[in-house]
């Protein structure tokens, strides 16, 4: 059984039904919402994410913003970098909606509307409670989010590593805006001077056929030592910059969960995937991350189910042998030496896109 409906809980059922396709026509997904529904997200489609659709035959038509450019900035120094058609922005919408569409085509069992409340462990399964039935399931995937429900039902050790982010969307203004038409997202890392661990985007993007700008900020707080940064007044400051003048109970807020060394994120019969489980502290880009730990899971399902072995004591030792883990391994060092003014963003970044 799976909860959520994102890219991870999404790609584990079809990565599951592309490796053992006898195990996903038993599988359940229940997500609490109806598609399509929004989700905060940059909503960057890299390389990466590409090369997952093309392993599993998916073909993903949503509207988007071919980026040619990517910037990064720290104050008045910025490097770019050039390459048509570097990746695409989309929104989670359209995304998650086609997405799902894919799975629905493929025969997955999706129960739209309906919520996790809690499990139970009786003998060796699990009864899974939510507001419309009661499930028994030999596996559980959270796929539910930094704030994931599953995850808090596990009552796992106390993680401290939630990023807080803010997001605003609003159409685009040409003459503050350049970065529509220039096909280009922005990395600004200037209010690092300010305590922030993070950094403020600019990402062009589509919304209901027109041009508009997503503008946003991340504070991951790597350093607990280090004071947090005012990072309402300082998204303030940037959007002022641009003419947008928007009363803060307007703006969107959720945390991006980040995982560190060692943290475990399953349990005997249960596994945690995408935000559940978590991503990087530096750029906190998750689809792509997503969609591979879909990978991760389906592939650990299948090994459970041939071993008669559900107790998943392997499960993190996969994640850091997987290109999850050390991606997120080789990002969360590199956040490190950034946030502790080691090393400049802007080589990071350049780093970082030139392998995309």
């Amino acid at each position: 059984m799976i909860v959520g409906g994102g890219p991870a809980g999404i790609s584990t059922w079809l990565h599951l039904q592309r490796y053992a396709p006898e195990l996903a026509e038993k599988t359940i997904l229940i997500e609490k919402e109806y598609y399509p529904r929004d989700k905060l997200c940059g909503g960057a489609l890299s390389g990466w994410s590409d090369k997952v659709f093309q392993q599993l035959g998916l073909d993903i038509d949503v509207p988007c913003v071919w980026i040619d450019y990517v910037e990064c900035r720290l104050g008045t120094d910025a490097d770019c970098l050039h390459q048509p058609r570097f990746f695409r922005v989309v929104r989670r919408k359209d995304f998650d909606q086609a997405l799902a569409k894919n799975a629905i085509k493929r025969g997955i069992t999706l129960r739209q509307g309906e919520t996790f409340i809690n499990f139970r462990r009786k003998n060796d399964a699990l009864e899974v409670k939510t507001d419309q039935n009661c499930y028994r399931t030999k596996i559980l995937i959270g796929a539910d989010g930094s704030l994931s429900n599953v995850r808090k039902t596990m009552q796992l050790k106390h993680s401290a590593n939630l990023a807080s982010t803010i997001e605003v969307f609003a159409p685009t203004n040409p003459r503050f805006d350049p970065e529509f038409n220039e096909k280009k997202i922005v990395f600004d890392y200037t209010s690092l001077k300010e305590g922030l661990q993070g950094y403020i985007w600019h990402f062009p993007c589509i919304d209901n056929s027109q041009a508009f700008m997503n503008h946003g900020i991340g504070d991951f707080h790597l350093d607990k030592n280090q004071p947090k940064a005012n990072i309402k007044e300082i998204f303030r400051e940037e959007l002022e910059k641009r003419q947008i003048h928007r009363p803060v109970n307007t703006w969107s807020g959720y945390p991006i969960r980040w995982l560190s060394e060692g943290e475990l994120v399953s349990q005997p019969n249960i596994l945690l995937v995408g935000d559940a489980s978590g991503i990087d502290p530096l750029l906190g880009g998750g689809i792509h991350l997503a969609l591979s730990y879909g990978d991760l899971a389906a592939t650990a399902i299948m090994d459970a189910f041939k071993n008669n072995d559900f107790s998943f004591h392997d499960y993190r030792n996969r994640i850091d042998d997987h290109i999850v883990g050390k991606y997120i391994k080789k990002l969360t060092y590199l956040a490190g030496e950034i946030y502790n003014e080691k090393i400049s963003p802007l080589k990071v970044i350049r780093e970082i896109f030139s392998k995309k």
